[in-house]
């Protein structure tokens, strides 16, 4: 009798660390049965999410027992003006991870390779080998992507390249030269994408305008923006790509239909329209990004600049117990060992109140002492 599991399940697949996202709060009250707990582990809005958007949200809940609009034509409208791009050149996604799967499912077969950092988004790996193909890791540069490392990589069996800028969980970015030298040398039959998820907590001024190429109708060209950071509607699972018409049309052929959800969709645009919103967001994660550097000096803790709404830095030791310890004080983070970093934590940039509990839950947990 032949072996069921060997001949119905594929070794590529089996063989997947799933990806773990942060816990929950409710989970942790619940297990530990302690209230009041912050959570720094997913880089979400500390804000939460736009008024207007809430408003939007609510206009429209006695229509949820109708589908959405398939295409999303009043947002993609909308970001269509806000980025000077035809609507035929935006596709939508259940989060921008979404349109990465796409990205995989179009252009990857078994054996073709996919081209990334060894310390970035967890979820490029992951697609790659559901479709059967081979991932390369090109090693960072002091805690920064390689991209010329990554162009020594690439050979006839490179599809896809993923650069996340700002890197996640770095926070760290490659520059408008280094870009514009890397694309000047990648293949054009060789998709390039830029994961462009933090973009909107960006404030250096080398920072690459993308969005140039994309205008400029590169072919092989694609940037994803999400509304789950900046816009605090994570919950909503919503972000989007940009590229050439060709590109995205080819994209959609792949995509389910209705795949954007009503509320998503009305939530979205009106989060558009909140200009002040977005500068409060931006104003407070540059204003406590600057508060966390000074308590990490102040500590002695090695931390890695950033241009995200997280920070990454060194404990000096393990993180399994310090993860522990910060739960149990009420203090959600983030492990880095999936990433190889077992030193090493990712916290999101919150609130103010949010910010000193972490602070003082590192000074217990991590007995630390200012420097003098």
């Amino acid at each position: 009798m032949p072996d069921v599991e060997r001949s119905i399940y594929r070794n590529y697949i089996d063989e997947i660390t799933p990806y773990e996202p942060g816990k929950p709060i409710e989970e942790v009250e619940r297990e530990l049965g302690i209230s009041n707990v912050v959570k720094l582990a997913s880089n979400e809005n500390p804000l939460g999410p736009s008024r207007k958007a809430l408003r939007a949200i609510r206009h429209v809940l006695q229509k949820i027992h109708r589908y959405p609009d398939g295409g999303s034509f009043y947002l993609k409208q909308k970001l269509s003006h806000e980025f000077g791009v035809s609507t035929d050149q935006l596709i939508l996604g259940n989060g921008s991870n979404e349109i990465i799967e796409l990205l995989t499912r179009g252009f990857l077969g078994a054996g073709d390779r996919v081209i990334a950092s060894e310390m970035s988004f967890l979820v490029y790996p992951i697609l790659t080998k559901v479709c059967g193909g081979e991932f390369v890791a090109v090693p960072m540069k002091d805690f920064r992507y390689d991209l010329k490392g990554i162009l020594n990589r690439i050979d006839e069996r490179t599809r896809l390249i993923f650069i996340a800028n700002p890197n996640n969980p770095t926070g760290s970015y490659v520059t408008n030269d280094e870009v514009e030298d890397f694309l000047s040398k990648v293949p054009r039959d060789v998709i390039v994408c830029f994961d462009e998820a933090y973009y909107d907590f960006v404030n250096a001024s080398d920072f690459p305008y993308t969005l140039f190429h994309v205008k400029a109708n590169k072919p092989n060209v694609i940037l994803l923006r999400t509304f789950s950071k900046s816009y605090g509607l994570a919950g909503l699972r919503i972000g989007y790509g940009i590229a050439n018409a060709r590109l995205i049309s080819y994209l959609n052929k792949i995509r389910q239909p209705f795949n954007i959800n009503l509320l998503a969709q009305v939530a979205a645009s009106a989060a558009l329209d909140d200009k002040r919103f977005l500068w409060r967001t931006r104003r407070l994660i540059q204003r406590e990004k600057l508060y966390l550097y000074r308590k990490f000096e102040q500590f002695g803790i090695h931390y890695i600049p950033t241009q995200a709404n997280f920070i990454l830095f060194d404990t000096g030791c393990d993180t399994t117990s310090v993860f522990e310890a910060l739960l149990k004080r009420g203090v959600i983070v983030r492990v880095m060992k999936a990433y190889g970093l077992s030193n090493h934590i990712r916290v999101t940039i919150g609130k103010r109140s949010e910010n000193r509990a972490l602070i003082r839950a590192l000074r217990q947990v991590l007995k630390l002492k200012k420097s003098k």
